[in-house]
């Protein structure tokens, strides 16, 4: 369901790999007097200034050797085993195990004469990693690609996948001076970043029968706080990452970890775990569907879980296992035609009836309470929506993570516009079972194609022989109903939810690819007056767990809350009756970007909303950022110019969002920095050289403007073609000049009217359509300024539209059309925002002022 530049595949990869390492804001470094330990890393010594030469600190002292141990969601996920030498060269192997798989990857760090590393190698299954350092300089080179970054002396070198490694962060601070400090830190595989560590406290623990000087540091980095424990020679003992589930304890030192936080009303991790594997499950046309069930080893009778999955049953292991310990059965199915499950694959058209009668059967079973919820991301959430339409009749409540509305609306047709991108990518990820895969290597492959250059292809049909290498059954259908029809109407499920009469958690982000969905899902269960409607709306991509950065900004600590404790609470309410109070406490939860703040209440759009208009004006000539356009909340007036471009599908519009890098020549060093500016500046670029872009701008902001919730688009235009299409998107520009998208809309013109009866346009005459902007949550602070871009394609994301009014996916012929956007008086166009009054942001962000520290245990 996903692109590669708008959306983010959550494999059990990136769970696993617990990419603790980021990208924080820079800020400045403190100066570091770190502990100095001998050649067999038993004595300290007294803190002195740790030498720096030419950038780059190499692990300190890690000249000892141990085992780790990772845990996630309560699994033993992985094991590494390093070695420290007295020459300092330092060496780790970790292999995970899960799914049935194992990965084994390698890492070696060679440090110079004067104790700073020169090499480090990563060897992994996607080909090796490798790392120099000359100077102020590093040059990554990775499958034939070198690129180099600066890298400041100060940095310390960090690998989240090494825990020993941590000791090179915890040696940098200066416990003389005490107090939280920041730090440069390199992370490897990416860039310098700077983390605030702070020391919490130094106490004596007795672990097995010894007695152990241990400090406890909070080391705050852009993905959450960790918590690293050190004993009194530096080394690391434990490493926690309470926002995760997930922590790294050296082997024997299980005992210092804190123990979770107790809450009564919580299910609790204390059943042991019985599995049966490939259990075939009928549907009522005879076909057996594998599934794997999770639940207590202890008799009795259990509420169920199901996670029904194109994506691969055992890659969901670690959540089967973290609710089965509390109480729960878990049954994780590989759907119709994928993978352990027989039949024919066809995306979206058998969910439904087998999800119904999988449901029912679960209910069936003498361990089962009766009591089905289920729950999952992306598709695996469209799924729980195709059968909760199917009225199961066991179906007690759902977790739709992420997901998408009807596919019309989304994929692979947005608002009848063919989502070009997203869907041929989903395709190949579902034809090389790269889902399947701890190693990664598929996907990757998939992530390096050059789509810019791939789907200028025409008719667009092909693109499934040119990228798949064969004819696609399913893309070549897609393709031949173009129109929502009774293909997609078996596929639908929106206009079925007046009986769906159950309580949904609605979770998703304002950069979800897939964000539509909460909202159309969201708004249909209301229409309906359906209770118990829990919509969670945070600053995140395509993702079910919370974050906090997104295209490079952070929105501090508040965003990251945890969403998986909500998910548990949710359960335990509704399929074991635990009188939690979760229906009683606000319904809806929306972040606030800029305000970094949470506001709370029961109704989407929240109470208090105010929907305002801002107008576009301009004198005639809005193409282009260096265009007269004007974006104000004055009304029009009775008579003015409206904004004219050429639209050529010859040389199709480009979506500013999609920037590809250069190609490279064999053996060539590109800087990674200057890859960096490139990217961040091609939005405004294209936009300052595109005609066929108008672009309207508010003045610089008076006073700081918040608005959250549901935004749309009203445009008056005409066209001289039969058809066309029309896209829409909203920016914040800061007072710098720097462009931050916040949504983007959509509409192919025949389908003004209806999605299932499209009518081709009278050329000439002036039409008003009404644009879905999706929504986001937002404050523009004082001095920036809103913008509005219009044109008629946003290649490559989505396929252009040939402007013959034909069929745009199967023919090769196009013309030109000339696009004309009016904004008079009586043919006003406008983006209509959900304004929210100051004060009620003030007063959430003052309740919020002094946010609770992560917990330190798990539910």
């Amino acid at each position: 369901m996903l692109t590669r530049t708008e959306r983010a595949w959550p494999t059990l990869t990136a769970l696993f790999l617990l990419s603790t390492s980021c990208a924080p804001q820079p800020e400045p470094s403190a100066p570091r007097h770190p502990v100095v330990r001998g050649s067999t890393g038993t004595t300290s010594a007294s803190p002195r200034p740790n030498a720096r030469a030419g950038g780059g600190r190499l692990v300190g002292a890690v000249r000892e050797q141990g085992r780790f141990l990772l845990y996630v969601k309560g699994t033993l996920l992985a094991t590494v085993h390093h070695q420290g030498m007295k020459s300092g060269l330092y060496q780790s192997r970790r292999v995970v195990k899960i799914a049935g798989q194992t990965l084994v990857t390698r890492l070696t760090v060679t440090p110079d004469e004067r104790g700073h590393w020169k090499r480090i190698e990563l060897h992994k299954p996607g080909g090796p990693l490798l790392a120099t350092r000359k100077g102020g300089q590093v040059v990554y080179t990775h499958r034939g690609k070198k690129t180099a970054l600066k890298l400041p002396r100060e940095a310390v070198l960090y690998e989240s996948q090494a825990p020993a490694l941590m000791s090179s962060l915890i040696e940098a601070y200066d416990r003389a001076r005490g107090g939280e400090q920041t730090v440069k830190m390199f992370p490897l595989g990416g860039r310098v970043a700077s983390v605030r560590l702070r020391l919490d406290w130094t106490r004596t623990l007795t672990v097995g029968k010894q007695r152990h000087q241990v400090s406890r540091f909070t080391v705050a980095m852009q993905s959450g706080s960790v918590d690293v424990y050190v004993d009194a020679r530096g080394r690391v003992l434990l490493v926690d990452i309470p926002i995760r589930y997930a922590y790294w304890v050296r082997s024997g030192f299980a005992s210092i970890r804190p123990r979770p936080v107790v809450d009564p009303k919580l299910s609790k991790p204390v059943f042991k775990v019985r599995v049966e594997r490939n259990v075939k499950i009928p549907m009522r046309d005879g076909l057996r569907l594998a599934t794997t069930i999770f639940r207590p080893a202890r008799a009795g009778k259990y509420p169920v879980i199901l996670v029904r999955t194109p994506y691969k049953k055992e890659m969901n292991e670690l959540d089967a296992r973290f609710y089965a310990t509390r109480g729960y059965a878990v049954a994780l199915q590989d759907v119709r035609g994928r993978f352990a499950s027989p039949g024919k694959w066809e995306p979206f058209v058998n969910e439904g009836k087998d999800g119904h009668d999988t449901i029912e059967w679960l209910a069936r079973q003498p361990w089962s309470t009766g009591k089905v919820g289920m729950i999952g991301a992306s598709y695996v959430g469209w799924v729980q929506w195709w059968a909760a339409a199917e009225r199961p009749k066991h179906l007690v409540t759902i977790i739709p993570n992420v997901s998408p509305p009807d596919p019309f609306f989304n994929i692979p047709y947005e608002y009848g516009v063919f989502f070009l991108l997203g869907a041929i990518w989903w395709a190949e990820i579902l034809e090389t079972g790269a889902t399947g895969s701890l190693d990664g290597v598929a996907m990757q492959k998939i992530g390096d194609r050059r789509y810019g250059d791939l789907l200028k292809h025409l008719p667009v049909i092909d693109l499934d022989k040119r990228i798949l290498g064969k004819k696609n059954a399913y893309w070549r259908k897609w393709i031949s109903h173009p129109t929502n029809d009774a293909y997609w109407r078996r596929a639908s499920f929106m206009h079925k939810l007046k009986g769906v009469s159950i309580p949904v958690f609605h979770q998703s982000g304002w950069f979800d690819g897939d964000g539509i969905g909460s909202k159309l899902n969201f708004a249909a269960m209301k229409k309906h007056h359906h209770r118990y409607q829990k919509l969670v709306l945070g600053p995140w991509g395509h993702t079910a767990r919370a974050t906090r950065r997104h295209a490079g900004r952070d929105f501090g600590p508040r965003a990251l809350v945890d969403l998986q404790r909500m998910y548990l609470r949710w359960f335990d309410r509704w399929l074991k009756g635990v009188q939690n109070s979760i229906e009683r406490e606000p319904l809806v939860q929306i972040f606030v970007m800029g305000t970094n703040t949470w506001l709370k209440g029961d109704t989407y759009p929240l109470k208090g909303t105010r929907m305002e208009r801002w107008y576009l004006s301009s004198g005639g000539h809005a193409n282009t950022s260096a265009g007269d356009g004007i974006l104000t909340k004055v009304r029009p007036v009775r008579r003015a110019r409206s904004d004219r471009y050429i639209y050529d599908p010859g040389d199709p519009t480009p979506d500013p969002r999609f920037w590809q890098p250069p190609r490279r020549k064999k053996g060539q060093v590109i800087s990674g920095d200057r890859l960096k500016a490139q990217a961040q500046a091609h939005h405004a670029k294209v936009t300052r050289s595109r005609s066929d872009i108008l672009v309207y701008t508010s003045a610089p902001m008076a006073h700081r403007y918040t608005f959250a919730g549901p935004m749309s688009a009203v445009i008056h235009a005409s066209t001289t073609a039969r058809d066309t299409d029309w896209f829409v998107r909203l920016c914040e520009v800061d007072a710098k000049g720097k462009i931050f998208v916040l949504a983007q809309g959509k509409i192919r013109a025949r389908f003004r009217a209806s999605m299932s009866r499209p009518r081709l346009l009278v050329k000439g005459r002036v039409y008003r359509y009404e644009i879905d902007l999706w929504q986001t949550g937002i404050t523009i602070p004082k001095g920036a300024r809103l913008r509005v871009e219009i044109a008629s394609a946003a290649f490559p994301f989505f396929s252009r539209n040939l402007n013959t009014g034909g069929h745009n996916e199967t023919e090769t012929r196009h013309v030109k059309a000339t696009q004309t956007i009016l904004h008079d008086r009586r043919h006003p166009s406008y983006v209509l925002l959900p304004r929210i009054p100051t004060r009620l942001v003030n007063r959430a962000a003052a309740r919020a002022a002094t946010p609770p520290r992560p917990t330190r245990g798990r539910p």
